[in-house]
Order: structure tokens, then C-alpha cells, then sequence
């Protein structure tokens, strides 16, 4: 809640921010409407997201702002926060164990990802054809819960992963209309996170504008905090942008 007030706060001071020279502020926020897959463990034995606890799709949200100014050597800024929570449930054929307690029959389960972004990154080409290169630090907490017969279980981690950043898009002119997409991306230790999206979207002369595109997150965690992870989060996104 912290981080969502943060990215709410630099929102209402964004006009601010344009009124500088050389200064341009974007925004947008979507509903994320992605499926859920892979597996966790804490301890031995992996647990499928779907075949085990039911998860199948639900809407999440996602923020971001972003400041672009004309001075070469300095980064360009983005944050984003994105706020991933869904509910499962099922009758386990097989038991199954999580965090030292094995579960029998009708089983409950959630998980919140929480990540906060900070992007920096440089405009090489910003034209017709626009490409940033730069790096993401994204601070992530992940919280699972596994509940059932008077039992529950839970695991959480923090990590702090440092991402390579790639972006392009194309601007077709004279019509407002672009397509683009971008990847995050970081391998290390057995752990690693990968994001990526392709849209397309709109911009009017009025400031206002839609995105209409697909995103996939994957999250790799190899005993970090004794949980282990392989997810795969994905599916399609309708944002509003606004820009300044």
C-alpha cells in the first residue's frame, strides 16, 4: 500500500513536473487479466498452480509515471507498481506438502506479488523509431498461503533484482498510432525474473490515449527464503495513458 501511495503521489505532481523546459511526464494504469501457471515448493515436492490449487485468471493492476527530459548524459525515469493477488481452490488427488505441513482433500490458497520499479534509461534513437536501453531495479515481496482441514501454511520473500532494460517502439506518423514492447529481464544464482509486453495504442492531441497489448512475468526463485518458484503470469492488458 505503501508503494501504490508513492506512485499515486508522483501522479499528482506530474502537471508540476511538465511545467519545466524540455520536460515530458507520461502515465497510464491498466487491468491485467493473466493467467496463472507453474509451480512452488517450501520444502520437498513441487505444487502445480492449476492442477493443485486452482488458480486459473484474474484481473490485477498495474501503475506507472515516467519523466523524459533532453539532457543526454542523465537517464530518463520510470516507476511502475504492480499489484498481483488471486485466489485458488481444489480437491488434491495426491497430498501435497508446503512449509513442513502436508495437505489432504479440499485445499484453499493465495499469493500477493507486490513489485515496485525504478527504470533508468537512455533514448539512443527518439524519432519515428524510439529505442531505451537501461536498467530496472524492481523490489519484489511474495507471499503464498496454503490452507485446509484446520491446517494453514504460508511462505514469504523479498528480493531485490537488478534487470536489464530494453524498449522499442514505432511511430506511424501523422496518425497518433504506434506499436512497441519491451523486455526486463535478469538471470542469476538459479533465480531470475523476465517481463515482457508487445502493444499497440493510441495518442490523441489531447493529452489522452489507450494501449492494447500482451504481458508475461516469470518468476524464478531458488531457495530464497525457503520458498522456490517457477510461475508464469500472462495474458492480455487495455491501459489508458496520459502524457503531458
Amino acid at each position: 500500500m505503501k508503494r501504490l501511495t508513492l506512485i499515486a503521489a508522483a501522479l499528482a505532481c506530474a502537471p508540476a513536473a511538465q511545467a519545466a523546459p524540455l520536460v515530458d511526464v507520461y502515465a497510464g494504469g491498466y487491468l491485467w487479466n493473466p493467467d496463472t501457471s507453474g509451480n512452488i515448493a517450501s520444502g520437498s515436492g513441487d505444487i502445480d498452480m492449476e492442477d493443485d490449487l486452482g488458480f486459473d485468471d484474474a484481473d490485477q493492476s498495474v501503475l506507472y509515471l515516467g519523466v523524459e527530459h533532453a539532457v543526454p548524459i542523465l537517464p530518463n525515469v520510470r516507476l511502475r507498481y504492480m499489484d498481483l493477488d488471486d485466489d485458488g481452490s481444489n480437491t488434491l488427488v495426491n497430498p501435497i506438502t508446503f512449509d513442513g505441513q502436508t495437505f489432504t482433500g479440499r485445499v484453499s490458497a493465495s499469493y500477493d506479488l507486490e513489485m515496485l520499479d525504478g527504470t533508468f534509461y537512455w533514448s539512443p534513437l527518439d524519432n519515428v523509431v524510439k529505442l531505451d536501453v537501461g536498467l530496472t531495479v524492481r523490489q519484489m515481496d511474495a507471499d503464498f498461503k496454503i490452507r485446509g482441514a484446520g491446517q494453514e501454511a504460508s511462505q514469504s520473500a523479498s528480493e531485490t533484482f537488478p534487470m536489464g532494460f530494453l524498449a522499442a517502439r514505432v511511430n506511424l506518423p501523422l496518425t497518433g498510432v504506434y506499436v512497441g514492447g519491451e523486455v526486463n529481464a535478469i538471470e542469476y544464482d538459479g533465480s531470475g525474473m523476465r517481463d515482457y509486453n508487445a502493444h499497440i495504442g493510441w495518442r490523441s492531441d489531447f493529452l489522452l490515449g489507450v494501449e492494447l497489448g500482451y504481458s508475461r512475468l516469470e518468476v524464478e526463485l531458488d531457495d530464497v527464503s525457503d520458498l522456490d518458484t517457477d510461475l508464469e503470469i500472462g495474458g492480455p492488458y487495455l491501459a489508458a495513458t496520459l502524457r503531458f
